[in-house]
C-alpha cells in the first residue's frame, strides 16, 4: 500500500496491531468504552462472553479478535499518520443487536453488509471525512462479495451530543451515494430517534444466463434440398 502524501486522507481496515486507535478516535465520547461491541451483541450475549462489569479491557481484545479476521470489523481514516475516523461495518448477521432491533429490521432478503456507526473525532469534523468513509466502506464491501450495504441513520441533520450522533443522517449518507429504501417506521416508542434505512448497491444484480438458441434459429438459411428431376419413363 502506497503511503499517503502529506495531509492526504487514508483509509484502511482495522488491524489488532492498531485497534487503539478506535479508542484515539472515540475518546470523550460514549463509544470510547464501546469498542465497537455494541450493535455486535445484545445484552444477554455480552453477559455470556463476559463483557461486562468487567473493564474494558475485555471489549478491547473482543475487537482485537475481531480484527484478526480475514474481513475487518471497520475502517479507520487517518491523516499525517494519526487516526481521525472510524466507521464500523460488516455483514448483516455480524450485527445481532441490529438484526433483532425493531428501529432495524430487515427490508428483504438480500444479504447486505451493515455501517451502524461512525465517528469523526473532534477537531476534524466538518471536513468531508465521514462521507469519504462511507464511501471507502461500500468499496471495502465490495470488494468482500457484498451486494449491497445498508445504513440506518437520523433522518434529521439536527445537531445532537456525541453520544447520540453515531448514527450518521441521511443526507450524509445521500451524498456518498446511498438511496433511502424505507422511510421511519411507525409504531415505534415516542422517545426513539427517528431513522430511515439507506441502501448502496455494490454490484449490479445478475441477469439469467440467456438460453442456448440452435444455429438454425439465428437466422442461419438452410439449403433447399434439390427436386429430384422425374425420371423419364421406359
Amino acid at each position: 500500500m502506497a503511503n499517503p502524501r502529506p495531509g492526504e486522507l487514508a483509509i484502511r481496515p482495522l488491524t489488532a496491531a492498531r485497534v487503539d486507535d478506535v479508542k484515539t478516535v472515540t475518546a470523550g465520547t460514549w463509544g470510547a468504552t464501546c469498542w465497537d461491541l455494541f450493535p455486535r451483541f445484545t445484552a444477554k450475549q455480552e453477559r455470556e462472553r463476559g463483557l461486562t462489569g468487567k473493564g474494558e479491557a475485555p471489549r478491547r481484545a473482543a475487537l482485537a479478535r475481531l480484527a484478526r479476521r480475514r474481513q475487518a470489523p471497520g475502517l479507520v481514516a487517518y491523516r499525517d499518520g494519526e487516526p481521525i475516523g472510524w466507521i464500523a461495518l460488516g455483514p448483516r448477521a455480524d450485527f445481532t443487536r441490529v438484526d433483532v432491533s425493531r428501529a432495524t429490521p430487515r427490508v428483504d432478503d438480500v444479504a447486505v453488509w451493515v455501517i451502524p456507526c461512525l465517528t469523526v473525532r473532534r477537531g476534524r469534523r466538518g471536513q468531508g471525512i465521514a462521507i469519504a468513509m462511507i464511501r471507502a466502506a461500500a468499496q471495502y464491501a465490495a470488494r468482500h462479495g457484498a451486494p449491497a450495504v445498508e445504513a440506518y441513520p437520523r433522518a434529521d441533520s439536527a445537531r445532537l451530543h456525541d453520544d447520540f450522533a453515531f448514527y450518521g443522517t441521511a443526507a450524509m449518507f445521500r451524498k456518498a451515494g446511498f438511496h433511502r429504501v424505507r422511510g421511519p417506521l411507525a409504531g415505534l416508542p415516542k422517545n426513539w430517534t427517528p431513522r430511515v434505512t439507506m441502501r448502496a448497491l455494490t454490484a449490479p444484480p445478475r441477469r439469467p444466463p440467456r438460453a442456448s438458441v440452435p444455429s438454425r434459429a439465428r437466422g442461419a438459411r438452410s439449403r433447399p434440398r434439390a427436386s429430384r428431376r422425374a425420371r423419364p419413363g421406359r
